[in-house]
């Protein structure tokens, strides 16, 4: 299997662990769909359960996983046809158990072995152990309809548990992410409620509908824009109802874990070439959960106030666009770095659980050929920044084996609080040898010709004291990229990431891990770079 095809076939598990759930949205939404469908999918995807001789379906929205997969199918890049490994085709006779729409409906009543991926990554995105999610299985919701998400930070310093405040039910924007009062917002009516997430869903379908087309013809970077338009319409989507779960989890953290996780399951029985009948029994009856399938990467920029406060002998000079320049750049080196990890494991970006702060969580498949991976990059960065930074600062990556029962928190185990400590440990001690000074292939402890690299006209940059000049405007090229940047942030409102320059756009003369960075106008001014979007 070639880069691209592993790439290709992750991207279709990652999707098919953020469907999962979008049931959820859409029968809270009260689609129109024929109840002869519903029922069919009902049958196929909903557990049955019986109390009192009177039997019935729970989880409901397992069913409307299946129509809503349906419904959008014709929105997204081909799932249903020839070539869409490892899924197996919805149109070929005998591969249907094994289709895309199946593994993401089937998560209630898994039977495959990958229908088991997607359902052990719901469960450990849930963090529940057995019993726990046992009652969860077999219960059914409160009033889903009426009920709005809660927040996180209102109980923080409260003791009564009462939560006062809700996210309105509407696009993620500037407005939306201050709560609201729920008292005169949370309606006990469920037409206008159910009226409420209907607007919520027709929204999300122009959305989708609205990613170029070009796009949609790449996969990853079609589920990238799915990532965006998933999160814009279910950040304020309550992901559990059910018995006694305080709803502050949004369907989209909840589905965004269980890409990720989905995704590095599947990568480590597929790298090992694994019998997927044993695996599957394994998973179904919980003999796995010890196994250290998961790997969590995790990226610090480190040094950060060095480099934003390089000092020079004129660095008042432009300081309102080098100080944001500057401060710009150290996301950007974050981005790039992390889709630079992404890139080299062949991972959609779905599996980057969060960026921010200089900081950033990758979850990949725990195979000695990763950790081969992780290492050679690690490497590269430490060549970037003793380039460019001299040493001043630096980009560390660590990583910790993880099994399923790690995610797993009860009363008497803080399962995944524990991980992110021993995770934390080691990015501390990464911190201190990121440069690997004391290793086998170890960069010179003293920069050879570093002297020489000065000219005697331009002499050390103005803004940066560890940096020759490099033209005649006494700047470096990197002080010149961040005034750049300073500049453009301001005037241009697209950034593109590319391995290719495109011509007329305004670009960074520093790739920063093989990627060029180039500002562009409205998408009207320049086009939806359609032709790059294809390669």
């Amino acid at each position: 299997m070639t880069n691209e095809e592993l790439l290709n076939a992750s991207s279709r598990v990652a999707l098919a662990g953020f469907l999962h759930d979008i049931g959820k949205f859409a029968e809270r939404a009260k689609l129109p769909i024929d109840q002869k469908e519903i029922d069919i999918n009902q049958q196929m995807y909903c557990p049955q359960r019986e109390n009192n001789g009177r039997k019935f379906y729970t989880h409901k929205h397992a069913a409307y996983t299946g129509m809503a997969v349906d419904i959008l199918e014709k929105h997204a890049p081909d799932l249903v046809g020839e070539n869409v490994y490892p899924f197996g085709s919805w149109k070929k006779r005998g591969e249907t158990d094994n289709s895309l729409i199946n593994a993401a409906a089937a998560h209630h009543k898994p039977d495959t072995f990958l229908q088991w991926i997607i359902a052990t990554a719901d469960r450990v995105a849930s963090g529940f152990d057995r019993e726990t999610f046992e009652g969860y299985n077999s219960a059914e919701d409160k009033n889903h309809y009426q009920t709005r998400q809660f927040t996180l930070f209102e109980n923080i310093h409260r003791q009564d548990k009462i939560a006062d405040y809700r996210y309105a039910l509407k696009p993620l924007s500037p407005a939306s992410i201050f709560p609201i009062k729920a008292q005169g917002y949370e309606v006990k009516d469920n037409e206008k409620a159910q009226a409420e997430y209907l607007t919520l869903w027709e929204q999300f379908k122009t959305g989708l509908q609205n990613i170029p087309k070009s796009h949609r013809e790449q996969l990853p970077l079609w589920l990238d824009h799915f990532d965006s338009c998933w999160q814009t319409y279910t950040h304020c989507i309550p992901s559990a109802t059910a018995f006694d779960v305080i709803p502050d989890v949004s369907l989209y953290d909840h589905s965004k874990a269980v890409a990720a996780l989905a995704v590095g399951l599947w990568r480590y029985h597929e790298e090992r070439k694994d019998d997927t009948k044993k695996a599957t029994v394994q998973m179904r009856e919980r003999l796995d959960w010890d196994e250290p399938k998961l790997l969590l990467i995790q990226g610090d920029f480190f040094g950060i106030q060095n480099f934003i406060f390089a000092q020079g002998g004129d660095s008042t000079k432009k300081a309102a666009k080098l100080l944001r320049g500057r401060s710009f750049y150290v996301s950007l080196i974050a981005e790039c770095a992390a889709l630079k990890v992404l890139e080299a494991l062949n991972l959609p970006s779905t599996s980057q659980i969060i960026n921010a702060a200089g900081k950033f969580l990758i979850v990949a498949p725990n195979t000695s050929a990763t950790i081969e991976v992780v290492e050679k990059v690690q490497q590269q960065f430490n060549d970037w920044f003793l380039e460019y930074s001299y040493g001043q600062s630096g980009l560390g990556l660590a990583w910790e084996v993880a099994s399923c029962n790690d995610f797993v928190s009860s009363k008497d185990k803080s399962g995944f609080k524990n991980l992110m400590t021993r995770l934390h440990q080691k990015l501390e001690r990464s911190k201190y040898s990121h440069f690997d000074l004391c290793g086998v292939n170890a960069a010179p402890a003293v920069f050879h010709n570093y002297l020489k690299s000065f000219n005697s006209d331009w002499g050390v940059c103005q803004v940066n004291d560890k940096a020759p000049a490099t033209s005649k405007n006494k700047l470096s090229e990197l002080a010149q990229d961040q005034i750049n940047i300073g500049t453009w942030l301001v005037k241009q409102n697209r950034l593109i990431i590319s391995h290719d320059l495109i011509s007329g756009l305004d670009s960074l003369t520093i790739p920063v891990f093989d990627f060029y960075i180039q500002f562009t106008g409205s998408e009207e001014y320049s086009g939806k770079f359609g032709h790059q979007a294809q390669k």
